[in-house]
């Protein structure tokens, strides 16, 4: 039987596949594939995070979407330096999320 996947997979994936007695048949992306299942992927795995509600898959999915990310901003050419001053730069304008502030709607004044 063959299933196919047609997904980017951690690097491991392949020989736990065939120390499972299995085969795989996978290929090598170009830069532009892989950036391109980056973000497929992040997706994937937010959705994950989205679907679960159990403490222990809550906090797997989160770090696959942190491994996720960490590779994409590598994939990028983004250091981490500068990802922390634009994270930091962001939270000094629009704050963070540790308030728990839920938007409903905003009334639009007639003299804006």
């Amino acid at each position: 039987m063959k299933t196919v996947l047609r997904k980017l997979v951690r690097d491991r994936i392949p020989l736990l596949i065939q120390d499972s007695g299995n085969e795989s048949v996978t290929r090598i992306l170009d830069d532009t594939e892989y950036l391109q299942e980056l973000k497929k992927k992040l997706s994937e795995e937010a959705a994950e995070v989205s679907a679960t509600t159990d403490r222990a898959k809550l906090m797997e999915e989160l770090a696959d979407v942190l491994e996720v990310a960490e590779a994409i901003r590598k994939q990028a050419g983004i250091s981490d330096r500068e990802l922390q001053i634009c994270r930091n730069t962001k939270a000094e304008k629009n704050g963070r999320f540790e308030k728990k502030i839920f938007l409903e709607c905003i009334i639009e004044n007639k003299n804006s």
